[in-house]
């Protein structure tokens, strides 16, 4: 297979241009990640709210529901080059600002109100600005490679995102916080965004290809209806909307994981917040080794009952967290209450993280096949957009409640809750996967039956 070929791998780096373009990305994305983190943390020592936290990640989420069909027609018409250095350029002034807001809001808690809203307001628009950064890097690889170095140019991309994601929440940012504090690690973050600045100001500039103008009527109802085209193909077929489903359950569920862990962290075991790194680096690993596993030998086991079991794993594995984080009395942290459990409890919080990483690739690679296999050429980029805006739009909700209900009934039990929601979902999405073989199983028999006595086959279609 090309994309795991490494001299395809090889070929492509030796382009100098995708080259920056590949380091740029992973700079970048290291440095948006390790500053999400670090926004959570400061959140998390400056109020110990969760509902506070979900503020601050439903600022981040926002943005990609709001601007993501936007991004994608100003990049259409606009130099790819160009969004990306003013992207990167940017968020170099947020991430300074967010460095300087920081500094007062730990130094000077009168107007701890006002601090909190700058810092709400950044978060924001260092989001917004990804949602161009984004499509025009995807853009931009066709531009900079033939046609044949395509696959293992993508490949390679989303393997170092997940690496960046990794590297930026759980070794950078938390080591960061701990060696140079919250304020170092913000302009650390400056620092990448600078040094992604100068890589992608090395690539050579693109013409636009489209020169229609966006004010007019035409062309944004066109564009409306192109919208609305993958929306309806996304929704009539069954098969790939419990897909787009079960991807936006894993997006929302690692957005309450980065809302809730570091309230865990301090408010449950007793640890300081940016130790929250116990929760999330067995996750990443159980995540990448999940992903190799699957797609070794994930093709033996149907899509549908892979990303099934995925969601029962998720569920279990979230009954063992908020079983380890002892039974929700957050009074008195477990730690200081029992400082006697610290190692054994310390390691089942990590090996059901474990787990929970496991479990989101089961779910969440056979899923995103099933959107990809079953999505044809001339839809399948509108569908991506599709998943991009559902999986934000239903992780704000729960960004909403989840925080305050935390806070309320603390963190373990609130856990317990979302992993009996999830077990439900699973065992529904179980029902749907057996009716679909029974109705395709009826379909087969009737068209066989229909052959053996040489009439017509049966009209019927199928939206799976």
């Amino acid at each position: 297979m090309e994309s795991l070929n490494p001299r395809g791998y090889t070929v492509v780096l030796q382009n100098r241009h995708f080259l920056a373009l590949w380091m740029a990305q992973i700079i970048s994305n290291t440095a948006l990640n390790a500053s999400f983190f670090v926004q959570v943390i400061l959140i998390e020592n400056a109020t110990g709210s969760s509902a506070h936290l979900a503020a601050v990640i439903l600022s981040f989420s926002l943005p990609a529901v709001l601007l993501s069909a936007l991004a994608g027609l100003v990049v259409d018409r606009v130099s790819k080059k160009v969004i990306l250095v003013a992207s990167n350029a940017l968020r170099i002034f947020t991430g300074a600002a967010l460095a300087v807001v920081a500094a007062f809001l730990l130094a000077n808690r009168i107007n701890e109100a006002f601090f909190l809203s700058a810092i709400y307001v950044l978060v924001f628009l260092t989001s917004a600005i990804g949602q161009f950064f984004a499509p025009a890097e995807g853009a931009m690889i066709p531009l900079l490679l033939h046609s044949e170095n395509l696959l293992p140019a993508n490949s390679l991309f989303t393997i170092t995102f997940n690496i960046s994601q990794i590297l930026g929440l759980v070794i950078l940012a938390p080591l960061g916080v701990k060696t140079i504090g919250v304020v170092g690690s913000f302009w650390a973050t400056v620092v990448l965004y600078v040094v992604a600045t100068i890589l992608v100001a090395l690539i050579p500039r693109d013409q636009s290809k489209r020169t229609d103008a966006l004010d007019g009527v035409s062309a944004v109802r066109r564009a409306w209806h192109e919208i609305r085209e993958g929306w309806h193909f996304a929704i009539t077929h069954r098969g790939i909307f419990v897909a787009l489903l079960q991807l936006a359950l894993v997006s929302m569920l690692t957005m309450i994981m980065a809302m809730l862990a570091p309230g865990y962290a301090a408010r449950v075991l007793g640890l300081q917040a940016e130790d929250a790194m116990l929760v999330f680096w067995p996750a990443g690993v159980g995540l990448l080794l999940a992903s190799i596993a699957i797609g070794r030998f994930g093709h033996r086991v149907p899509r549908e009952v892979l990303a099934g079991l995925g969601m029962l794993g998720l569920g279990a594995a979230l009954i063992g967290l908020a079983w380890a984080g002892g039974g929700g009395v957050e009074s008195m942290p477990l730690f200081r209450l029992r400082p006697e459990l610290m190692l054994s409890t310390t390691a089942y919080v990590m090996i059901f993280s474990f787990l929970t990483g496991i479990a989101m690739s089961v779910t969440n690679i056979p899923a995103q096949t099933i959107v990809q296999e079953r999505s044809h050429d001339a839809v399948r980029g509108r569908v991506m957009a599709v998943q991009f805006t559902l999986a934000n739009a239903l992780g704000i909700p729960p960004m909403l409640f989840v925080g305050n209900l935390a806070d309320i009934f603390g963190i373990p039990r609130v856990t317990l809750a979302v992993a009996v929601l999830i077990v439900l979902l699973a065992t529904l999405n179980f029902a749907w996967v057996i009716s679909a073989n029974r109705q395709a199983h009826l379909r087969h028999a009737r068209r066989h039956d229909d052959a053996r006595r040489g009439s017509p086959p049966t009209d019927s279609t199928s939206s799976l």
